[in-house]
């Protein structure tokens, strides 16, 4: 069964001159896939289309991707997850862009856990990491394939943690791999990602379906002010968060029904 297809083929490897392995000069996004389909695509379309702006791809093929991802779901028998990540191809070295850069689509696939995905539905602790995430105007946004900052902070999580949360300077950018969200006064307050992290499909969606979701920008004291906390991403949806280190917090009766929403709506194009 194919778990890779590079640029449409069954394939493994990769070439070494690639500009993702040598720079990390790519970005991917990750698909929850249900019944056959990839869930929420037009959001992870847009995404491609933002961040191939951002990093001065050229304009890419969406419907040849979407047909790299349909693809490789149609080779499986179960639900999972799909990884596509797009680099700008081999090139002469140099850190310089070819003029006309070769794309390479990777699209692999992953098992996800059954178990694992009704264990988050209790509850998750999250931690607070000390490795910050790396301030960048030009980056942020981005899923990129420069994600060392993650990397030493998942190192950091102990393992009855679901996520660790990541500062910029003092301000609270995210999780390591997802977005948070804390409920005050009213509002569900996620970080703003105009100056580090990542804006998520989970979250975009938020955003885009729920007035009452505000970005802003706050720091650790909201860890006490807030009420109720939740994080997100592609893989699981929403997610309620019952610990911070000393702080512990409620699950909102506000979670179910937003999952509900989103599974609802995830299918639709």
């Amino acid at each position: 069964m194919a778990q890779t297809l590079v640029n449409g083929q069954d394939l493994t490897n990769l070439d070494i001159s690639d500009r993702g392995l040598l720079y990390g000069d790519g970005f991917f996004t990750t698909i929850r896939v249900r019944d056959g389909k990839a869930e929420h695509w037009l959001l992870h379309a847009e995404r491609i289309r933002l961040s191939a702006e951002k990093l001065h791809f050229p304009e890419l093929d969406i419907d040849q991707i979407k047909a790299d991802v349909e693809q490789l779901i149609a080779k499986q028998k179960s639900d999972g997850a799909i990884r596509l990540t797009i680099t700008r191809g081999s090139g002469v070295r140099g850190y310089k862009p070819p003029a006309n850069p070769d794309i390479s689509r990777i699209v692999s696939w992953s098992n996800i856990s059954s178990d694992k995905l009704r264990a988050v539905e209790t509850g998750v602790a999250l931690a607070l990491c000390d490795t910050h995430d790396s301030y960048n105007p030009a980056l942020a946004g981005v899923k990129h394939l420069n994600r060392l900052p993650q990397v030493l902070a998942s190192n950091e999580i102990p393992d009855e943690c679901f996520d660790g949360i990541m500062l910029a300077g003092q301000h609270i950018i995210g999780g390591s791999k997802t977005n948070i969200y804390f409920y005050q006064d009213g509002l569900w307050l996620t970080p703003e990602v105009n100056s580090a992290g990542v804006d998520g499909t989970v979250r975009r969606w938020l955003l885009a379906t729920q007035g009452n979701v505000k970005e802003v920008k706050f720091g650790l004291e909201v860890l006490h002010d807030a009420q109720y906390c939740m994080v997100s991403n592609a893989l699981y949806g929403m997610i309620p968060v019952t610990k911070i280190m000393q702080h512990r917090y409620d699950i909102s009766p506000d979670i179910a029904t937003l999952q509900q929403q989103y599974r609802d709506s995830a299918l639709i194009e």
